[in-house]
C-alpha cells in the first residue's frame, strides 16, 4: 500500500511540474489527479517543454519560458506568516491567499512560487516549473522558487527549526531531491542570498550541510 502511495505521489509531482496538476501531493487518486491524466492524454501523452535543444547539457533538464532557460537553481523563501496563520483551513485556501497577495498587492499574473510547503510537510504546486517564477527581483530565469509557510519575525541567521517544523525540513529535502532528479541543479540559495532580506529565515547553505 505504501509503495502505491509513493508511486502516486511521484506521478502527482511530475504532473504538477508540467502544470497539469494543482492538488495536494498526497498519493491519493482523486478528481484532480484524474483530470490531470486526462489532460495529458488529450495532448497525445506529450510531455511539454522538456525536450532539450541539441546544444543542451547531457542529462535531464527542465526549461522555462518560450526562451527555454535551463533550470539550474533553487531559491528558498518563507511566507512570513505566523505558525497559527489560517489554522484549520485547507492548504489550498492558504495557497489561494498567497496567490491573491501576489496578484492584487504585487500586480503579478499569478502566484510567484513554484511550490509551497505547509507546516505539516504537505506540498502544493504554484506555478508550473516550466514557467518563469517571480520570487527574486531580477533573478528568476532558470530558477525554481520554493516557499515555506511560516517565518514571521524571523532573522536571516536563525536556525531552521526556530521558525519551521521537522515535517517541513523533511519535505523540503525530499522536494529538492526530486527536482534534482529532473534537472541539473547547481545552486541552492535563499532569498537573503540575493537581497537584503531575512527571508527565508535561516542560512540555506548551513541548513543544507546539516547532517
Amino acid at each position: 500500500m505504501n509503495d502505491q502511495i509513493d508511486a502516486l505521489k511521484a506521478l502527482q509531482m511530475a504532473l504538477a511540474r508540467l502544470g497539469y496538476y494543482t492538488g495536494a501531493i498526497d498519493g491519493l487518486f482523486g478528481p484532480r489527479t484524474d483530470a490531470a491524466l486526462k489532460a495529458v492524454a488529450a495532448e497525445g501523452g506529450a510531455i511539454r517543454n522538456l525536450k532539450p535543444p541539441a546544444a543542451a547539457p547531457i542529462g535531464p533538464m527542465i526549461f522555462q519560458g518560450s526562451a527555454r532557460y535551463p533550470v539550474d537553481e533553487i531559491v528558498i523563501h518563507c511566507a512570513a506568516t505566523h505558525p497559527d496563520w489560517m489554522r484549520g483551513q485547507p492548504f489550498t485556501a492558504k495557497r489561494k491567499e498567497i496567490d491573491r497577495w501576489h496578484r492584487e498587492e504585487r500586480g503579478w499574473r499569478k502566484i510567484g512560487y513554484h511550490h509551497l510547503i505547509d507546516r505539516d510537510g504537505a506540498i502544493l504546486p504554484g506555478r508550473a516549473e516550466t514557467e518563469i517564477g517571480a520570487g527574486v527581483e531580477g533573478h528568476n530565469r532558470g530558477v525554481i522558487h520554493i516557499c515555506l509557510i511560516g517565518g514571521a519575525g524571523s532573522a536571516a541567521t536563525d536556525p531552521f527549526d526556530r521558525n519551521f517544523t521537522n515535517a517541513q525540513d523533511r519535505a523540503l529535502r525530499g522536494l529538492i531531491a526530486a527536482i534534482r532528479a529532473e534537472t541539473a541543479i547547481t545552486r541552492i540559495t535563499g532569498h537573503n542570498d540575493h537581497a537584503a532580506k531575512a527571508c527565508p529565515g535561516f542560512v540555506v547553505r548551513t541548513w543544507i550541510n546539516r547532517a
